[in-house]
């Protein structure tokens, strides 16, 4: 009789600990992430059934202003699961924001705010929005927009010649020392002794180039492990194949100067008047290391797989708003909010004291950076203020 009540008893516990485990499982998303549910039960410590800012904790409280869609200072379910399901509906959240800067700002620098008449409003998808962002520990009021990160002002492209007889005017260009060089296609035919590398060779027996001429090839080769058949190849990706992509971005409405200058993180480091993202330095090693070139159009600009159309260079193609006084043009803003202006002044002379990131300041201006020579492969060096973030959705 004793085993009997002794194996039901075994059997009772063994029932309940799957039920409790089944019943936690249930509370997890697919992706083994907490559900609204049970982040509320974490959090809740009063027991009412919603969080309050002092109660969220994490990712949450980071988020809680775009979170509270209704604003009255609590996160109910019915939110939390609309920011899981959502997540277009608020601003994505940055990928190098766990360093807290807020020891790190200068109040004593000038700064100007960002000025939104600036864009091509045409180019913004749903207008431009303000909302409170944590920063590095700062919260920050922020506009918030997309772009398709399409041109207007100029047409896009060529990049790759199709034949070794082909003149400049039918392709981009090429950056290398510091020098631009169009990739006509002697350019292409001639890349052995360039590099000084016998294994250069982009071009078939018929003078024809080999580009890649599809959104499979683009794929196969717009990516630092260029599969083999790719390889030789002169990479040409067409912005129609990623024209719906979305890039959101998030910069500060009035930039905030640290003393401390910032390596860019893996999203845009600032963006033209058109909603055309400005890209960190192009992986050049990466590229000519499988024997392939991925030309700039003679706008700047070419396009891969994770930011559709964006620019490399600034050679003034994009819209450009003058200055009142002899001083060069404002091209765009970096993602801290600080104006982005062209190298040369009106009189062609550039600035000769610029900081390592490629700002100085001035009483009209405030901080502020100059765009790097096209041949650089540097738009900005890095970045004196308060970063923002991108982020790319297909």
């Amino acid at each position: 009789m004793k085993s009997y009540i002794y194996l039901f008893f075994l059997l009772f516990i063994l029932l309940s600990c799957k039920s409790n485990q089944e019943q936690g499982s249930s509370n997890l998303s697919k992706d083994n992430k907490p559900s609204a549910a049970q982040l509320i039960t974490e959090m809740d410590r009063n027991n009412d059934g919603r969080l309050s800012k002092e109660e969220a904790h994490g990712p949450i409280s980071s988020d809680f202003k775009n979170i509270d869609t209704d604003q009255d200072g609590f996160l109910t379910l019915k939110e939390l699961n609309t920011a899981e399901t959502n997540p277009g509906n608020r601003p994505p959240r940055p990928s190098n924001n766990d360093k807290d800067l807020s020891k790190e700002v200068n109040h004593e620098i000038k700064v100007v705010p960002v000025n939104t008449d600036y864009f091509i409003s045409e180019n913004m998808i749903d207008g431009i929005q303000e909302q409170l962002i944590n920063l590095n520990g700062i919260e920050t009021l922020c506009y918030v927009f997309k772009t398709n990160s399409q041109a207007t002002e100029h047409q896009m492209g060529p990049w790759c010649p199709e034949l070794i007889t082909d003149t400049d005017e039918k392709a981009g260009i090429w950056f290398d020392g510091g020098k631009v060089y169009d990739v006509s296609g002697h350019f292409i035919a001639s890349l052995d002794d360039f590099y000084n590398d016998d294994k250069w060779k982009l071009y078939r027996e018929d003078g024809t180039v080999k580009y890649t001429d599809t959104k499979e090839g683009c794929l196969a080769a717009a990516k630092p492990d260029v599969e083999e058949a790719y390889q030789n190849y002169c990479v040409e990706c067409l912005p129609e194949y990623f024209k719906d992509q979305i890039t959101t971005y998030v910069i500060p409405v009035t930039p905030v100067y640290v003393n401390t200058s910032q390596s860019f993180g893996r999203g845009a480091i600032g963006v033209a008047f058109n909603g055309v993202n400005y890209d960190p330095p192009a992986p050049t090693d990466a590229i000519l290391a499988a024997h392939t070139i991925a030309p700039l159009d003679d706008h700047g600009g070419h396009v891969n797989p994770h930011g559709g159309y964006h620019y490399h260079a600034a050679t003034g193609s994009t819209k450009e708003v003058s200055q009142s006084d002899l001083h060069s043009a404002i091209i765009g803003y970096a993602i801290d909010g600080f104006g982005i202006y062209s190298m040369l002044d009106e009189h062609d002379h550039q600035p000769t004291d610029l900081d390592e990131c490629g700002g100085h300041t001035d009483d009209h201006r405030g901080y502020h950076y100059h765009a790097g020579e096209p041949g650089s492969n540097q738009i900005i060096k890095c970045l004196h203020g308060l970063a923002g973030y991108t982020e790319v959705k297909e």
